[in-house]
């Protein structure tokens, strides 16, 4: 009886547990808080820079955690939005007009927190970035918006992926 208690307490008390920082639970409640972020649905949504194609796709990890734990975000351009459809483990393969970020984990954490943006993070090389640049000058507002939205989802960053 004792066992059967445990095991229930196990699970009840793991199914409570908060997401780890970019693994795919997070990944799939970041892709919720962008889907309420007007600056990203709305902004992106009407930039003709970012709707040049109908589908984008944003790849990110953790640096200290290792480029095999990567996200993958799918942002589709629906009547005039930029909607989050994908939210999960990275699945696809990145193409041209796709996004890769990484970052130490610490790093990631300032910038969800403000404490600066993405001209500041990638001049001092806090974070990486592949992937259209022309793409991401145009929109540093949604950029800026993006990186705090990073902080928005419960997670635990004492652990990797």
């Amino acid at each position: 009886m004792k066992r059967v208690m445990l095991s229930f307490l196990g699970i009840v008390g793991s199914s409570f547990a908060v997401p780890v920082l970019m693994d795919g639970e997070y990944a799939k409640a970041f892709c919720d808080a962008w889907n309420k972020t007007p600056q990203l649905v709305e902004e992106l949504g009407k930039s003709e820079s970012w709707t040049a194609v109908p589908e984008r796709k944003i790849f990110m990890y953790r640096e200290d955690c290792g480029e095999a734990k990567q996200i993958q975000l799918t942002i589709k351009n629906e009547q005039g939005k930029a909607v989050c459809v994908y939210g999960g483990p990275a699945k696809d393969k990145r193409g041209s007009n796709d996004f890769l970020m990484y970052a130490q984990t610490q790093r990631w954490l300032e910038m969800g927190r403000g404490e600066y943006g993405p001209m500041k993070a990638m001049m001092f090389g806090r974070l990486k970035f592949e992937g259209p640049k022309f793409v991401a000058m145009k929109n540093m507002g949604p950029f800026e918006a993006f990186l705090k939205l990073i902080d928005k989802p419960p997670h635990d960053a004492s652990r990797c992926p």
